[in-house]
């Protein structure tokens, strides 16, 4: 299955951080599914989360969204499959040292905060293909990078191939292993 992420723009007239945008990232992120839907004949409706908020399958389709305040993304596919997005943005440096050890580090360019949220989006996205949140971040490993577009995560035993794509000042990282990745900016 060729992989099709979406990416949609998230209208900006509603307060940032106020309920209402919380609210419209929420359906953003559910109107990037239903293109998704569209362009890789899944169904556009039954897309329901289980009551720890983990995707549920839908017609065999396996099914991941992820949002910010500008943009909000989504991915189907037929094996299990994670998706984030996050604004490429300075943010506290004590969070280099909690998402990754010297180790990873070395792996990947330098400290930067293009090289942060590639690695933080990378993780971020095995995660949600293995059904569990930011809890499960110690034990998600970098193994690889290959190259700007490309990381290989390591989590409880399994590799996970990364492809990310960058669009005004974002990351977005999804599971792919080794499935052509077909991106679309709606």
């Amino acid at each position: 299955m060729i992989l099709t992420p979406v990416i949609v723009a998230i209208p900006q007239d509603t307060p940032p951080r106020s309920p209402r945008r919380v609210e419209q990232q929420r359906m953003c992120a559910r109107s990037a599914l239903q293109h998704c839907a569209k362009r890789c004949h899944a169904p556009t409706h039954g897309w329901s989360k289980d009551v720890d908020e983990v995707p549920l399958t839908n017609a065999g389709f396996y099914w991941s969204v992820s949002h910010k305040r500008r943009w909000a993304a989504a991915v189907i596919s037929d094996s299990p499959v994670g998706i984030d997005i996050e604004h490429i943005a300075p943010r506290q440096h004590e969070l280099h040292n909690a998402l990754a050890d010297d180790e990873e580090w070395s792996l990947i360019e330098n400290r930067s905060w293009h090289a942060f949220f590639r690695l933080w989006t990378a993780k971020e996205a095995t995660l949600k293909a293995n059904g569990v949140g930011i809890a499960g971040l110690t034990h998600c490993r970098l193994a690889e990078v290959p190259d700007e577009h490309h990381m290989t995560m390591r989590y409880k035993g399994r590799s996970w191939l990364i492809e990310q794509f960058y669009h005004a000042e974002h990351v977005t990282a999804v599971t792919c292993n080794g499935a052509k990745v077909n991106w679309c900016v709606v």
